[in-house]
């Protein structure tokens, strides 16, 4: 893996010093801070969990704080926390706190499945959350348990509505699983009617980079059934975006609809990712990883 700063490389933005050997300029970075989960997604992960770092073996919040200063000097302004489930992790409010206070990031988003966040919607409203986006993959109990494998659904509603009457922008996403809960495509749609959100439908990815099932719905196949029941949509166009947003007429929200599997985003993607273990990787299915936290723990200078 190897980048070079904008001294070099002068098509870049001035504000921008990151750039990859393809010239795509990087400014968005994704942070895992756990592998850990609450929920037992059927498409993320089998039912008995998968085998865990020990404390010792994650990045600590000094660590990832002394990283986040260091991309940001490098022109980084974006910052989207993940896991696993990022708020399983102990702190992470305080983290988010004192990474709020950092003049060069601009917006901090948290990807969740909302069962911790009921009580702590307030706090996150005190900080630059440029989206809350809210894993949800039925409206219907019986199959939230089926698919998540976890009795979360009454809970995960209550905060999502919580989060919803907050100031927060809030990015609803669906993972469309064929023959599971692929029926509920337009039952989410209508969740934008009345809800400043932006629903979106994801295409199951096949994990390790492996082919797609047979059965996998794919973006366009999507994008058909909305359009059959609502004809009038009509697309934005969002440079750099990875979802395709269509809005309909007289609806508050938008829906958006990702291809990760049959569109690749590979020539317009600005993302970096670390690992909970501290792996810097430019892409899901990079294999060519730079250990960070070797290097911070080696002693390494900025």
């Amino acid at each position: 893996m190897k980048f070079v700063t904008n001294k070099l490389q002068t098509s870049a933005s001035p504000e921008t010093l990151l750039v990859d050997p393809f010239g795509r300029e990087m400014n968005y970075l994704r942070l895992a801070v756990t592998d850990r989960c609450n929920l037992r997604c059927q498409y993320c992960m089998p039912a008995q969990g998968i085998p865990l770092n020990s404390r010792d073996h994650i990045l600590q919040f000094e660590e990832m704080e002394q990283l986040i200063q260091i991309f940001q000097d490098l022109g980084v302004n974006k910052l989207r926390i993940t896991g696993g489930e990022p708020f399983v992790r102990k702190g992470l409010l305080e983290f988010l706190k004192r990474v709020n206070k950092f003049e060069g990031i601009n917006s901090i988003n948290i990807t969740t499945n909302a069962v911790f966040i009921g009580d702590i919607i307030s706090d996150l409203e005190q900080l630059k959350i440029g989206s809350l986006n809210i894993s949800l993959d039925s409206l219907q109990k019986d199959r939230f348990f089926k698919i998540t494998r976890r009795d979360e659904f009454e809970i995960v509603m209550e905060n999502i509505d919580k989060a919803l009457k907050s100031t927060i922008p809030v990015k609803l996403n669906m993972v469309v699983l064929a023959g599971i809960n692929d029926d509920e495509i337009l039952s989410f749609t209508r969740l934008a009617k009345d809800n400043l959100v932006e629903v979106r439908f994801i295409e199951q990815m096949p994990f390790s980079g492996g082919p797609a099932s047979e059965s996998i719905i794919s973006a366009n196949q999507i994008l058909n059934i909305v359009r059959q029941q609502y004809p009038l949509l009509y697309e934005q166009n969002l440079p750099n975006s990875t979802a395709r947003v269509f809005y309909n007429p007289g609806y508050k929200g938008c829906i958006g609809i990702i291809a990760g599997y049959s569109r690749t985003f590979c020539s317009s993607c600005t993302r970096l990712r670390i690992t909970p273990e501290g792996m810097l990787k430019t892409c899901l299915y990079d294999h060519g990883a730079v250990n960070l936290k070797e290097m911070l723990r080696s002693g390494k200078t900025d």
